[in-house]
């Protein structure tokens, strides 16, 4: 090959950083839950249920947040088989896993009978009825049901067909695998619906004998003998990564052009001329064994293609960068590499890892043994004509499934793989479009789809695929069918809270979910005193520092704050080094400082993780950013500084509104973890953790591990060690009851965090001194999942709303968990959150823990309303992305006690 560039670049990570989260979560939000009783949760430290499947109170008429530790006689549902009854797991099994004798209703045995239960390691099949928990309507009137639709279609196996494996010998042996496939070929009467790789042969129905003796001829003459030895049937479980690989080829049979997880149509795409881009909508699915059975989950989704190709946009941003005097290579490679690009001509997907200038289409590579070049590749291949012959050369290395048999690639490096800038389009948005609120706007018309359109749409990809004779044979090949109507199930609905204000004032929240107007007219739960405080600005902007003054000392008066005059401080200059010194003398001069308000000129990552740094990792002092032009509108200004002032308020200790709660001695414990992008620092885990019975008071540990290996390694144990020291010191004793809501665990790690770092930290707690042994509910939080649930009313889609819980039919069947919407969405569809419970040490109903997950979801600061997750979930978010992101190094522990994060 001629010329091909080194792998030289990566693409330029430019992350905007949001310089103070005044503003809204994911999604606008609303809720329904009731008040709970001010009744502790839990009476005794009595033996807890524990396990894979922890098992929970069915029925919801002892769950007023009262004791709810005596699980005795209480039945659960199967849903296979109504008449077949399941039974609580005795809180000494581990793993939870119901003692295959058990047949009648068992009684919570005491912890000297722990060693009659072993540990039971095998996973539930088909054939193994799975623990159903739910709730179920009681006379507490705490939730309503409600009929329920999600995106989920149920997969039919017929009876006699499965998946039986097979091994296949050869004699004389075979070592080519092309060769093994051609003598199998010759065998279609026999063996007409197959899966071989090379070694194992999988068929859909199982062959009459169990070794089965034929012959087969190669090229040359040569006779084989194949001997092929049943080895088993696959069960259900086994047999989901092969379900989903046939969907995909099913999916690939319908003309879908396959992105990542994602499959596109681009017959139905749609074109936005004005803005250069078109909109391809497609589906992600997913095949997965559940509670009822065999399920594909399948969500609509969109991608966004240029209508520009990589020639014409290289043209763009090298005239961009002459007219800025830039250099032209470094910045279209910036711009470009790491970005996905489509080839219409074979409709693939590649990554631009390199793009070489010394080569251009008149470049030559090996074909078939003979040089030839792009120019000749694309016209004797495709009949394309490249216009353009002085353009350079895209380079990527490619799956093997999209590596082009006998295409353009480097005769020395064969997994490289050339592409011509003329025949590529990018995906996906710029950072600029991003910033374009008319382009947004537009593409949201089309990408955000209510309920209705999303689940028409998805009604008629299946009936595409059941209408196809070609997918529809390959279905029945394997004995599978689709049903053509989507799961509808029932669910509770919990009834919306009251927030409480400051003087204990009771507000009863809306359906839309939004206090804001109540927080104008109410006292903070807990307002602070700011007494000695400075404000830092450039020269250019002292008018705007000083109608910030004045407004944030009308706002504040009506939240109960007292905020004095501050120390005015005028930077000279706007580097960060300028705002750095400023910071250090002011703090010099008056050590009594408690907080830090600097306004800058403009956003600049620079700058404002220099001052991130010096006020949380060197001074130790609460610090408030603000960008000036947010201040600029005078009608806003009010709005804008209301929730500054909320902000100011947290970072110091205070607490905006609290929700009843009524667990007593308990600690509430948030986890995220923060990788960074490119995954060359070490990774950041946010640990925040509740003091106070009123759950308002939270404490904040951030540790850095090196070993990005492990998600959270060695280092829980020191948080923990951190965060109890931190509760002893405030309330004078150590939690009885840990409840811990651990954020960022796919599906494939649920396995490792129970048996690793739920059991590690189990150990490590029993060392923090004699005889303490909590009780631990671990609950993993889930939120980037493709699951959708609707509310199904007169034969209509809607969303469903605030504080809905659907924990059936599509829960997994090897754990307890169920899925919480907790906002309110104005456009679109709203996406609930994913809860699976690997432990419940605190002996919660399943309306208790359903309810704790909810009521969590409105004590988020930055946001007056609900959020998707647990605040403490969040707060532990913002922690370790503030450190891994801007600060980098660890922070002063004076600010543990406060959210200076926010």
């Amino acid at each position: 090959m001629v010329g091909r560039g080194f792998l030289k670049s990566r693409l330029a990570q430019i992350a905007a950083q949001e310089v103070e989260d005044a503003s809204k979560s994911e999604n606008n939000n609303s809720i329904d839950v009731s008040t709970i009783n001010n009744e502790p949760i839990l009476g005794n430290n009595k033996p807890a249920a524990r396990g894979r499947r922890a098992i929970f109170s069915r029925s919801a008429e002892n769950s007023e947040f009262s004791e709810t530790s005596r699980l005795s006689s209480l039945t659960l549902e199967n849903s296979k088989n109504p008449e077949c009854q399941m039974f609580p797991v005795p809180p000494v099994c581990q793993n939870g896993k119901v003692p295959k004798q058990c047949t009648s209703k068992i009684q919570l045995q005491s912890t000297t009978n722990l060693q009659q239960h072993p540990i039971p390691t095998e996973a539930l099949t088909e054939n193994n009825k799975p623990v159903i928990c739910r709730v179920t309507e009681n006379h507490k009137n705490n939730f309503k049901m409600t009929k329920l639709s999600s995106n989920y279609i149920k997969i039919e196996i017929e009876k006699e067909v499965g998946i039986f494996k097979y091994c296949v010998d050869f004699d004389p042996p075979v070592d080519i695998k092309s060769a093994k496939f051609y003598l199998l070929n010759q065998h279609n009467e026999k063996l007409p619906v197959k899966t071989f790789d090379g070694a194992l042969l999988f068929v859909p129905i199982k062959l009459p004998q169990n070794v089965t003796n034929l012959m087969g001829t190669l090229k040359d003459g040569t006779e084989v003998k194949i001997k092929i030895t049943y080895k088993s049937k696959n069960a259900l479980n086994d047999s989901i990564h092969f379900y989903n690989m046939l969907f995909r080829r099913i999916i690939n049979i319908l003309g879908f052009v396959e992105f990542g997880r994602g499959h596109y149509d681009p017959i139905k795409k749609i074109e936005l001329q004005q803005f250069q881009l078109e909109i391809w909508p497609g589906f992600i699915t997913s095949i997965d064994q559940f509670e009822n059975g065999l399920y594909m989950c399948c969500d609509v989704v969109h991608r966004v293609l240029r209508l520009q190709n990589c020639s014409q946009i290289m043209a763009e941003i090298a005239e961009e960068a002459k007219s800025r005097n830039k250099d032209v290579v470094g910045e279209i490679m910036a711009q470009l590499c790491g970005t996905t690009v489509i080839t219409h001509y074979n409709s693939k997907t590649y990554r631009i890892d390199d793009i070489d200038f010394s080569m251009s289409p008149l470049s030559t590579f090996l074909k078939n043994g003979s040089e030839i070049s792009y120019v000749s590749y694309y016209k004797n291949g495709y009949n394309i004509d490249i216009q353009n012959h002085q353009q350079p050369m895209i380079i990527t290395k490619p799956k093997k499934k999209n590596l082009i048999k006998n295409g353009p690639q480097d005769s020395q490096d064969s997994d490289l793989c050339c592409l011509v800038p003329e025949l590529c389009y990018l995906t996906g948005l710029s950072e600029s479009m991003k910033n374009n609120y008319k382009l947004m706007s537009t593409i949201s018309t089309h990408t955000k789809v209510d309920p209705n359109i999303r689940q028409n749409t998805l009604i008629e990809f299946v009936n595409r695929i059941n209408d196809c004779e070609d997918t529809k044979k390959k279905l029945k090949d394997w004995g599978l069918s689709i049903s053509p109507s989507l799961v509808i199930s029932e669910g509770p609905v919990y009834k919306n809270e009251s927030v409480i204000f400051g003087n204990q004032k009771k507000i009863p929240v809306e359906n839309n979910m939004d206090w804001t107007m109540n927080v104008k007219k109410n006292l903070m739960f807990t307002a602070v005193k700011i007494i000695n405080w400075a404000i830092l600005y450039n020269s250019r902007d002292l008018s705007t520092a000083r109608s910030f003054c004045k407004c944030l000392a009308l706002c504040s008066q009506p939240l109960g704050m007292k905020i004095n005059e501050p120390m005015p401080i005028s930077v000279d200059g706007i580097s960060p080094e300028a705002f750095v010194t400023s910071i250090n003398n002011a703090v010099k001069c008056n050590s009594e400082l408690q907080l830090v308000v600097v306004i800058f000129p403009s956003k600049r990552d620079d700058r404002y993780n220099a001052v991130k740094r010096i006020c949380c990792s060197e001074i130790g002092i609460p610090s408030q950013v603000i960008i000036s032009r947010t201040l600029s509108n005078p009608t806003k200004m009010r709005s804008f500084v209301q929730k500054i002032a909320l902000q100011i308020n947290c970072k110091l200790g205070g607490a905006g509104w609290s929700i009843d709660i009524p667990l007593n001695n308990c600690m509430i414990v948030g986890i995220d973890v923060y990788h960074e992008k490119n995954k060359q620092m070490s990774s950041v885990i946010g640990f925040v953790a509740s003091l106070d019975k009123t759950f308002t008071q939270w404490y904040s540990v951030a540790k850095i591990q090196k070993n990005t290996h492990k998600e959270i390694g060695d280092v829980i144990h020191i948080a923990f060690f951190e965060i109890l020291d931190a509760y002893k010191e405030k309330n004078g004793k150590l939690p009885e009851k840990i409840i811990i809501y651990r954020d960022g665990i796919g599906d494939g790690d649920i396995i490792y965090t129970e048996e690793f770092e739920l059991r590690n930290l189990e150990e490590y707690l029993k060392t923090y001194s004699n005889n303490y042994c909590p009780m631990i509910t671990y609950i993993i939080v889930q939120k980037r999942i493709n699951t959708k649930i609707f509310r199904f009313l007169d034969e209509k889609y809607s969303n469903p709303s605030p504080g809905t819980v659907l924990d059936n039919t599509i829960t997994k069947r090897n754990y307890f968990d169920f899925y919480l919407v907790s906002q309110n969405v104005r456009q679109g569809t709203v996406n609930p959150t994913h809860y699976v419970v690997l432990k419940n040490g605190c002996n919660l109903s399943v309306e208790n823990v359903q309810r704790l997950s909810y009521k969590l979801c409105h004590l988020y600061y930055n946001w007056c309303g609900t959020i998707k997750i647990p605040a403490p979930v969040q707060y532990a978010h913002k922690l370790a992305y503030l450190i891994g992101e801007n600060i980098r190094i660890p922070t002063k522990r004076n600010l543990c006690n406060t959210l200076y994060y926010l």
